[in-house]
Parts: structure tokens; sequence; C-alpha cells
């Protein structure tokens, strides 16, 4: 996505409020020159303080950019000049020393005509297949002998409080593809993990990125990285 924000030809839109995109109300109709509509979580809630951007599909520089009001709504007016715009949505949210960024995907990506104007709600999900990817993050897993059957090996994740977006997770086991987990949603973890080098599943020692010791679970959570949101986890059999 191009922004250059500082742009002479970047155009920052106000949030203003738009009846015809209220919480629970027919589906609005497009206004000419505006695109609107509402950001809202996976379980419906409006979502304040998100960056929506129309962005023109012909000059480089040349965007609109609004924020969320208490509602989820949003409204930017579009300049009368060429091309056509395109939808995009961003969050931003803290955890722990950092503050993770994240895309917030509308329910319509395809670009519209400024003079026909535009409809675009937006979900923030944590999870899930989008496109010919997946919405959550990975999990970079690691041998600490070479005991540990890999193509067996399974992590149970438990969560310890709240994930990222405030909402309650559910614990859930993951078998490890290569060397990584995929699509799982940002949020503290009670992790432990099994292997079945013979058939029969047997319990692991585990530890997290920055832990010393192995034990019989560990508590593991997210970091940005240079390669993205990481997780990082290590087994090995048990020690005697």
């Amino acid at each position: 996505m191009k922004h250059a924000r500082l742009s002479a030809l970047t155009l920052l839109a106000l949030s203003l409020v738009a009846p015809a995109c209220a919480v629970g109300s027919a589906p609005a109709k497009p206004t000419p020159w505006v695109m609107t509509g509402v950001v809202r979580n996976a379980a419906g809630q409006p979502l304040a303080g998100v960056e929506v951007v129309a962005d023109n599909t012909v000059y480089y520089d040349m965007n609109v950019v609004g924020k969320t009001d208490a509602q989820g709504r949003y409204r930017l007016e579009l300049p009368h000049a060429i091309g056509t715009w395109r939808p995009y949505a961003s969050i931003q949210r803290p955890w722990g020393d950092q503050v993770f960024k994240f895309t917030v995907y509308p329910d319509d990506d395809s670009a519209f005509q400024a003079q026909v104007g535009a409809v675009r709600n937006f979900v923030w999900r944590l999870q899930g297949k989008y496109g010919d990817g997946v919405l959550g993050q990975k999990v970079n897993v690691y041998s600490g002998d070479e005991k540990v059957d890999m193509n067996t090996l399974e992590f149970t994740f438990t969560p310890v409080g709240p994930l990222i977006d405030g909402s309650t997770g559910k614990p859930f086991t993951r078998r490890v593809t290569g060397s990584t987990i995929g699509d799982v949603p940002v949020g503290r973890y009670r992790v432990t993990a099994t292997h079945a080098p013979d058939g029969r599943r047997e319990a692991l020692e585990v530890r997290a990125e920055g832990q010393d010791d192995y034990g019989a679970s560990t508590v593991g959570t997210f970091r940005e990285t240079l390669y993205g949101i990481r997780m990082e986890l290590s087994s090995r059999t048990p020690q005697k």
C-alpha cells in the first residue's frame, strides 16, 4: 500500500458521524465523493480510533486519511480527482513493551469511482483465512534435542488473560508444520508439548523465548521482530 502521508497531495479527513452507516441500521447507500462505513471487531463491536484510508489508484502520493469515532464510524470526503480509490485500514494496540500494528480488512476491497462513492465496512480479526493467507501470527518452533519427533510434535496453547483485541481466547492444540505453527491469535499462553515417536503420545519439556530453563509447561507471548509478530518456543525430551 502506497502512503506518503506528508506529501502535499495527501488529504487528511477528520472522522465525521454519518447517519447512513449507523450500527444496526439498514445497509447504507453510497454518497458521491464520499467513502464511509463502520469498523468492528470479530464480535461485532465498534472500534474507535482505527485509521481508515482511501488510496488513489493513479497518483502515488494521494490518499485521504481519517479515524473512526466512538461508534466505529468514519466518513472520508474525496477530492474531485482522476482515478479510482481503494479502501485500507489499520489498528494499533500496545502489547507488553511494544505496539503492534494490524491490517483491518474491508468487506469489499474493490476500487470505486469517487463520483459514485462507496460504503466500505471493516472487521478486525485475529485469525482465520483471508485470501491466500491467514490473519493469525506464526510461532517458531525449535528442538532442544534430536530425540524430539518433529513429525508428530504438537503444542497445546491455553490463553492466560485476554487476547490483544480484548476477547477471551480458547485452548487449542496444533501440529507443527515444518518448524512453525501458523494462524495463532496474538495473546499470552501457557504452553505444553507432546510427541508420539512410537505411536504413543508422550509429554515433552518446553521453554519460551528469553527463558533459561525447560519445564513441563511454559508461558509464551508474541514480540515484533524483523520478520513480523512472532512467538518462539523450544521443546526437548525430559531430562533424567
